[in-house]
């Protein structure tokens, strides 16, 4: 059952700066509207993207270009850059304040005191009141306001990003020290840095695992110049543990970016931190507990512990609670507790744990305690992983003695323990493709439940133990193209083992080709949120790209997610995924929003001009969605300044399934039946475009 759950779990005031509405749509639009909140007038500008230390800052009014110059909600000063900001109402000033300087500034004034000294803003550009989306902000020069506290401010014009980070720092070093529990990589600055990291899991599509590391505003400058090839890479071999070489190049200029890339046997977690005193970044590989959540497994509410990789972990069964202690990690999670109160679970908590006897002073401990209700039985928990989740069942093991699990892209097996050796049936019927298993109860429990496996192998399986008071009947539907062996010793076992072939997706066309799906927005960034349901887009792309990636699957593509989950991935991080992948297309999943109710339709947005194609693979895709949707079609655009269709090396497209903002298609964008449409028409497109001019 392990592998098994694996597969049904992916099918399965003014100044004040909260993360709703459009705000996050910025980064598919170019140009917003906003409203001068002084004299009532509407001007169309330039939507910027902010991106501090490397990560992308998200708020309900976007930064933007008012006369050539960058305008950031004032609350952003106050909760990135460590400054105390205050609100003159009477005099609509803001205040700026850390223990070295006071700025003072006036709505709509070029004039600005800095620390009681009178000064003039860049270009005259002053401090405005903006409305955007019925939010009104302070937004304040960005660059004058950085510089005077002490960082830089870089300009990416090809993207309209702004940069803000410590002042320019050289990498003098990189050493990878094994000496403690945890590995680290070591990297030596010539002053506080910035990072940004995520975590490459390529073996599962034939590739490397990785962590990619970006450390902005730095420059590679290794005092051990032996270390530096002539090209100016530095490559260290290491194979110790789990790290296998350390590379890293001057990754980009202008603004600067170093790029150190660890190369891994297998899937980490990773803690990254800036050690002051000694100057160096340090990169811990340590398992980290990323969320934590009540999710309906088999009909049963269950407790999901997700970790970065595989987990180590201890339990506990006190009268009324579990408590289960995942060792050697972080707890990365932001949340402190659930209030459940359904499924036998009264709630759940979790803290980073302070290590008592029963552990080692300097162990790493996350501590999960489950809360049961008063009518649950401890005799009925239980608790197992599978790969790096970890499930608490309140109601007893589901399908005990059952295990469903692929082993490669066109090979599964099911596994069947019986308490002792008993006797067994099968009948397969060819014209269902189904296999339906005869097992005495006697020698095994089992829940009637149907599983919707949908791996390209098998479809379903379903058990049925109110057909027979003797014999559970277990159905098992083959997909179009399996055909399945039993490699039990006899049909008197205690082991029975069904092997599960399909070479109709081993011989695919298509089974060398990787497709990266990133699912838009996700974590600290919802997206649009619809006026009426509050659907959050990050929640729809998501399901409609775990779709998406089943439907390629089945037809012999690899492919791969940004995120599969609700994390958020940094805008630069997402298009650099697909290309340190090398994949053959990248497919950007988005919902739409607008200020006019009226709009709705299907869209496809797409990088022009360079050679990759991406008109075409905008047009078929476009054509596929509003055909199967039945939508408005709403045209491909041009968008040359978007991170994600800009910075990728391979034909790539961003699709606008629809308008989140509009009634109707609000409401059709709840149902999974139209979220399925919306899979099959991207589909359908990307088959197209494979079909007709990448594989011509």
């Amino acid at each position: 059952m392990k592998k098994l759950l694996s597969l049904v779990l992916v099918m399965t005031i003014l100044m004040s700066m909260t993360i709703t509405s459009f705000g996050a749509k910025k980064f598919e639009k170019e140009t917003v509207y906003i409203i001068d909140g002084s004299t009532n007038k509407e001007y169309e500008v330039a939507a910027v993207n902010l991106i501090m230390g490397g990560r992308d800052i998200i708020s309900d009014v976007p930064a933007i270009l008012f006369d050539s110059r960058t305008l950031v909600p004032v609350r952003f000063i106050s909760q990135n850059l460590g400054a105390e900001v205050s609100w003159d109402q009477d005099n609509k000033k803001a205040t700026i304040k850390t223990e070295e300087k006071e700025i003072i500034l006036k709505i709509d004034s070029p004039k600005v005191y800095v620390n009681g000294k009178e000064d003039t803003l860049p270009d005259n550009v002053p401090a405005k009141l903006i409305g955007y989306d019925g939010n009104f902000r302070t937004m304040v020069p960005l660059r004058f306001v950085s510089e005077q506290l002490g960082m830089e401010v870089g300009w990416i014009g090809d993207t309209m990003t702004a940069t803000i980070d410590k002042p320019l720092q050289l990498i003098k070093n990189i050493t990878y020290d094994g000496s403690d529990k945890f590995p680290e990589v070591v990297i030596k600055t010539t002053g506080e840095v910035g990072t940004t990291a995520f975590f490459l899991h390529g073996s599962v599509v034939g590739g490397e695992d990785k962590l990619v590391v970006d450390i902005p505003n730095t420059i590679l400058d290794m005092e051990d110049t032996s270390l530096v090839d002539d090209k100016g890479l530095v490559n260290l071999d290491i194979y110790e543990r789990e790290v296998k070489t350390i590379r890293a190049s001057q990754f980009e200029v202008e603004p600067y970016k170093t790029r150190v890339v660890i190369d891994v046997d297998r899937k980490k977690g990773f803690e990254t931190f800036y050690d002051e005193e000694n100057q160096e970044i340090r990169i811990k590989l340590i398992n980290t507990v990323k969320s934590i959540k009540v999710d309906n497994i088999y009909n049963v509410d269950t407790v999901v512990i997700q970790t970065a990789e595989e987990p180590a972990y201890n339990v506990m069964f006190l009268r009324d609670k579990i408590v289960v202690d995942v060792l050697d990690s972080l707890l990365k999670y932001e949340e402190d507790s659930l209030d459940v109160k359904k499924g036998g679970i009264s709630g759940v908590r979790f803290a980073q744990f302070n290590p008592d006897h029963n552990y080692e002073p300097d162990d790493k401990i996350s501590r999960v305690v489950v809360d049961l209700e008063d009518d649950i039985s401890l005799d009925n928990v239980y608790i197992e992983h599978v790969e790096n989740q970890i499930f608490v069942f309140v109601a007893g093991k589901p399908l005990d003695g059952f295990d469903y699990y692929k082993e490669d892209i066109n090979l599964a097996k099911l596994e069947i323990r019986t308490t002792g050796e008993s006797q067994y049936t099968k009948k397969y019927n060819a014209s269902k493709k189904e296999l339906t298993l005869k097992i005495p109860k006697d020698s095994i429990g089992l829940d009637d439940v149907e599983i919707d496996v949908d791996d390209n192998i098998v479809k379903y399986i379903k058990v049925d133990d109110e057909k027979s008071d003797d014999y559970y009947y277990i159905d098992v539907k083959l997909s179009d193209g399996t055909t399945f062996e039993d490699d039990s010793s006899g049909n008197m076992t205690d082991k029975i083992v069904l092997s599960f072939v399909n070479d109709k997706i081993k011989e695919s066309i298509y089974k060398d080709k990787l497709i990266v799906i990133d699912a838009g927005h996700g974590g600290y960034d919802p997206g649009a949120v619809s006026p009426n349901l509050k659907l959050k887009e990050k929640d729809i792309v998501l399901d409609v790209s775990l779709k998406l990636k089943k439907l390629l699957e089945n037809a012999g593509f690899k492919v791969y997610m940004t995120r599969d989950d609700d994390t958020y991935i940094g805008l630069y991080d997402r298009p650099a995924i697909a290309n340190e992948l090398g994949a053959d297309a990248f497919v950007s999943v988005h919902a739409n929003a607008a200020y006019n109710a009226s709009a709705e339709g299907a869209m496809v947005l797409y990088y022009p001009n360079d050679g990759r194609d991406n008109k075409t693979f905008a047009s078929m895709t476009r054509d596929a969605l509003v055909n199967g949707l039945n939508t408005p079609d709403r045209g491909i655009i041009q968008r040359p300044k978007l991170v994600v269709i800009r910075e990728t090396k391979m034909p790539a497209v961003l699709l606008e399934l629809g308008f989140l903002t509009n009634a109707r298609e609000e409401k059709l964008l709840a149902q999974q039946d139209y979220r399925d449409k919306c899979a099959q028409a991207s589909y359908d497109g990307i088959i197209e475009y494979f079909n007709k001019v990448l594989m011509k």
